[in-house]
């Protein structure tokens, strides 16, 4: 009981410097949107995944808070099944926003000349889009009735000894996101290697795209890696008969840790968020220094 309660606090506690992590972006955000003048589609589609990461950590905060203090999401249980449904669907947001980003950057590279690939307001109904496309592929869940009250927590997911349900949730938030992304890193490599007559500045343009798209998928990779305890303890699960007593709660470990890396990466993969971020550092490691001089 006293581990599952450090597993608690510990999740929840890291799940709050997601949360403010998250709100430091939108800070940031707002920030270089009031000062630049021509609106950057990137941005804004970064932005789109920081969306979904924070309405993640925000669930999360709310079924880990249920877990600790009071479990407030037991007192009706249907809402606690839609609440669980709202979990997977921000999470999977997250996955399907970056290849939102990994398209913007095809249509950079190869589709430049065609205006309305790359305007905001064809972007703005790809957001629209890519949100429907996650609750269309998530929401027949629920009425298959595969969400529940997870045996020893105050909190309602589809269990993890739920074969067919777990390994839905695998494909559709993992397995699909991340063969689309591939399908477009292979594409735009062809593309570029069957070009041999090209400008410097498109050639330059190219390979930031390029070098974008490498990172987005580094990004996916790794959040992906730090997902394997959920499928390992999927089977432990399926071998033993039985979870692992403290699988949800290392789950919420793991969860936490990604939504703090997507933060992290967020600011790491955006030049704008960076240089913002590194003049404040040096605006302030400015105003410590000593000032020069003699004391008359």
């Amino acid at each position: 009981m006293a581990s599952a309660s450090a597993f608690g606090i510990l999740n929840w506690s890291l799940t709050l410097v997601s949360i403010f992590l998250f709100l430091i972006l939108f800070i940031l955000f707002l920030k270089i949107r009031n000062e630049q003048r021509e609106i950057d589609i990137s941005l804004y589609l970064t932005m789109n995944t920081c969306l979904a990461g924070f309405l993640t950590s925000f669930s999360v905060l709310v079924m880990v808070s249920s877990n600790v203090f009071e479990p407030f999401l037991l007192r009706n249980i249907d809402f606690c099944y839609v609440f669980g449904l709202f979990y997977d669907i921000f999470e999977c947001a997250i996955y399907y926003s970056y290849c939102l980003q990994s398209f913007y950057r095809l249509c950079r590279i190869i589709y430049y000349k065609t205006r309305f690939l790359l305007s905001w307001k064809f972007y703005r109904i790809l957001i629209l889009i890519q949100w429907l496309i996650t609750i269309i592929l998530l929401l027949p869940t629920l009425f298959l009735k595969w969400y529940i009250h997870l045996p020893g927590e105050s909190y309602c997911l589809i269990p993890y000894d739920n074969l067919i349900g777990s390994f839905y949730l695998i494909l559709v938030l993992y397995s699909i996101p991340l063969i689309t992304m591939i399908v477009i890193y292979i594409w735009i490599t062809r593309y570029i290697r069957t070009r041999t007559n090209i400008r410097a500045t498109e050639k330059q343009r190219n390979l930031r795209d390029f070098t974008a798209i490498k990172r987005i998928i580094i990004c996916v990779l790794i959040l992906i890696s730090l997902r394997f305890p959920t499928i390992a303890f999927i089977f432990y699960g399926i071998g033993n008969g039985h979870l692992f007593i403290w699988t949800y709660a290392i789950v919420g470990l793991v969860t936490a840790t990604c939504l703090i890396f997507i933060a992290l990466m967020s600011i790491s993969m955006t030049n704008k968020f960076k240089k913002v971020v590194l003049s404040f550092f040096n605006g302030t490691n400015n105003q410590v220094q000593p000032r020069n001089g003699t004391n008359s």
